[in-house]
């Protein structure tokens, strides 16, 4: 089979970043959520913070330290590893901000996750996201990559990959990405839950 371009977001995807969240949130306030009662994405409201404080949790969440302590998600190298054997073309397609990037850098090669490309891509126009200016995509990029299919969490974006490039998304199951009953069924067709990396490579299994 000819060689595929396949987008990979990173956080709750590559990366346990909600588990290090909620324990952030412990840390710096004293205050424990279970994982499973955050079924927003934006992390303002489960999280009880108001917008200057979840302002001030996602700049220390940003942190090279931060970034770094991730645990990495079982099975997620092996399933990389087969598709970059298979001769696939695996670019990570991240929303966080491009400060990250030498921290997502340093990351990916502590837990020798494969890959091709590191882009961060700016998935909801957060108006500070890039304040830097520093080298960044926007959804009118992402054509050019050809890519035939994604693995994500962001149910936002996931849609935005079927409406817009129409591609397959394995959509990994998380809780803020669970209510798909307001979507088209053209939509949710596309749209592939898995619980872990075994079940994206069952599910998409084109070596």
């Amino acid at each position: 089979m000819s060689p595929r371009a396949i987008y990979v977001d990173i956080d709750d995807v590559l990366s346990a970043t909600i588990e290090r969240l909620v324990d952030l949130l412990d840390e710096l306030h004293a205050r424990r959520v279970d994982i499973e009662h955050v079924r927003d994405f934006d992390l303002m409201r489960p999280f009880g913070l108001d917008e200057e404080g979840i302002r001030r949790f996602m700049d220390v969440a940003h942190r090279d330290e931060v970034i770094e302590s991730f645990a990495p998600h079982e099975g997620a190298v092996s399933v990389l590893e087969r598709w970059k054997q298979a001769g696939h073309a695996i670019t990570l397609v991240t929303g966080r901000p491009p400060i990250t990037t030498h921290a997502s850098r340093r990351w990916l090669a502590t837990h020798r996750m494969p890959h091709d490309a590191l882009h961060h891509l700016d998935k909801w126009g957060r108006p500070s996201w890039n304040d830097a200016g520093l080298p960044a995509l926007r959804f009118e990029d992402l054509p050019a990559f050809g890519f035939e299919l994604a693995v994500e969490d962001s149910l936002s974006t996931a849609v935005r990959l079927v409406e817009e490039l129409e591609l397959p998304v394995a959509l990994m199951d998380r809780p803020w990405n669970r209510e798909v009953g307001h979507l088209p069924a053209r939509v949710r067709e596309r749209l592939v839950r898995c619980r872990d990396w075994r079940e994206v490579a069952r599910a998409f299994d084109f070596d």
